[in-house]
């Protein structure tokens, strides 16, 4: 049996797998997605520690009777409290938790998108103003990390329309303070959080649907 390995991940989702099993989807430096077994996780009350854009310090091994590996152990890596008992963040973090569950699927490392990733989410938990803008802020960020940035000479038209190309550009320039404190109205957010997804999923090659979108539009109005 191969031996122990330790990883820091950052937690995208859930599935269940059998009655008291679920399997783990999640993002690390060393392997890019990557998904684990983790038994009698309802029987130990233990779901608390797999929230939405949870950072842990993790040891799995390999398990004979799946091709999965299981999570032997698993601590926070740093405990992230306002994502659990905050509504506004968390809501926030499950909406970011669906976009990479939906777009980040490689199996390859890429140990800067994850540092700062990680340092994203840190900022996130430990943000004392308001966070309303937070996911627009995020998304120009991940896009240019991806290597995205709105061209109008390539991108067929209706994909970027002028005004949300001149905002993705505003928060680009922006320091992340100065992104947060931007006067954007729900509705504005609302829309270029639809563009934002329609942008990466014209470039990922995949449709980004956000099932959450309509509940971070509720929670932020």
């Amino acid at each position: 049996m191969p031996s122990p390995e330790k990883a820091r991940i950052l937690v995208l989702h859930l599935t269940k797998y059998s009655d008291h099993s679920v399997v783990l989807h999640a993002v690390d430096t060393a392997a890019g997605r990557r998904s684990f077994l983790v038994r009698g996780l309802k029987r130990s009350g233990a779901t608390a520690a797999f929230h939405s854009l949870a950072l842990l310090d993790v040891v799995s091994g390999g398990s004979p009777k799946s091709t999965l590996a299981y999570l032997k152990e698993w601590t926070p890596a740093p405990p992230l409290p306002q994502l659990r008992s905050d509504l506004i963040k968390s809501t926030v973090a499950l909406f970011i938790s669906e976009v990479l569950y939906r777009s980040f699927t490689d199996a390859v490392a890429d140990p800067a998108l994850f540092d700062w990733l990680c340092e994203a989410v840190v900022t996130l938990d430990a943000a004392e103003d308001s966070v309303a803008n937070f996911p627009c802020w995020f998304l120009v960020g991940y896009a240019v990390r991806l290597g995205f940035m709105p061209d109008k000479t390539i991108e067929p038209e209706g994909i970027f329309p002028p005004d949300e190309a001149a905002l993705f550009q505003q928060i680009l320039r922006c320091s992340f303070p100065e992104a947060l404190a931007l006067p954007l109205s729900a509705n504005r957010r609302q829309s270029f959080l639809r563009k934002m997804l329609q942008y990466l999923s014209y470039h990922l090659g995949a449709t980004l649907e956000s099932k959450s979108l309509d509940v971070l539009h509720d929670v932020l109005a």
